[in-house]
């Protein structure tokens, strides 16, 4: 697969979707192409922002840790994926980590730049707004999938959302998603065990099978049964 323009990661994405054929076009022009090798640490969490990020090819992985350097992982992203639009909009810190899972070509737009163009953009502002109430949504379905659901079908949500996105079709309507247990535990911030566990709930329901390194969801309805999905966006830090 060739990697994807910087105009086609921008219409891709949420905040740039739908926006005039010139303000995009003003934007690309402000971005710079980079190359990363495998497992290079685009930023840390606390960082000061210097900017968004969108990928070209490869994937990041977005993860969290404390004080004791243990993991929390948010999300994966790739082609036509960004990361980094709150601090661009804010200016804080960086809320998250992003290290490259392989050899990756990202798109980096400055934050100084893009602020100075948005000043005077009145529909780029309203997209802006736009995505910050997704986010607020997307952290209230959060909470109600720690408090209401229990750890299996939390477990199924994420596999659920994981394999629709990442994940490869089979014959029968089957989608493979290459994951381990560790990934999957830092995703629910639970121990490798524990999501061993909940996977033999969901192997006994027929929800699943697994093999080592792979997960393959036998249909995506049925394994999101009982839940309500949340759709956890691509952007964050």
């Amino acid at each position: 697969m060739s990697d994807l323009t910087t105009r086609a990661i921008l219409e891709h994405n949420f905040l740039f979707q739908g926006l005039p054929a010139a303000t995009i076009t003003a934007i690309c022009d402000m971005a710079h192409r980079r190359q990363f090798g495998k497992e290079s640490v685009l930023f840390s969490q606390g960082d000061e922002c210097d900017g968004l990020y969108g990928v070209a090819s490869g994937q990041l992985r977005i993860y969290t840790s404390d004080s004791d350097g243990h993991e929390m992982s948010l999300n994966v992203i790739g082609p036509g994926e960004t990361v980094g639009e709150i601090s661009l909009i804010d200016g804080l810190p960086r809320s998250a980590s992003a290290v490259t899972a392989g050899p990756s070509k990202l798109v980096h737009i400055a934050r100084r730049r893009f602020l100075a163009y948005l000043e005077h953009d009145a529909a780029l502002a309203l997209h802006v707004m736009q995505l910050l109430c997704d986010r607020l949504r997307w952290v209230s379905s959060l909470i109600e999938e720690s408090a209401f659901l229990s750890g299996p079908e939390r477990l199924a949500n994420r596999l659920a959302s994981l394999a629709e996105r990442y994940g490869r079709p089979l014959p029968g309507g089957e989608t493979e998603l290459l994951i381990s247990q560790l990934e999957l535990g830092q995703f629910l911030g639970v121990s490798r065990q524990i999501v061993n566990r909940h996977l033999g709930q969901l192997c006994g329901e027929g929800r699943i099978r697994t093999q080592r390194g792979r997960i393959v969801v036998r249909d995506l309805d049925a394994l999101r049964s009982g839940t309500e999905q949340v759709n956890s966006p691509a952007e964050y830090a």
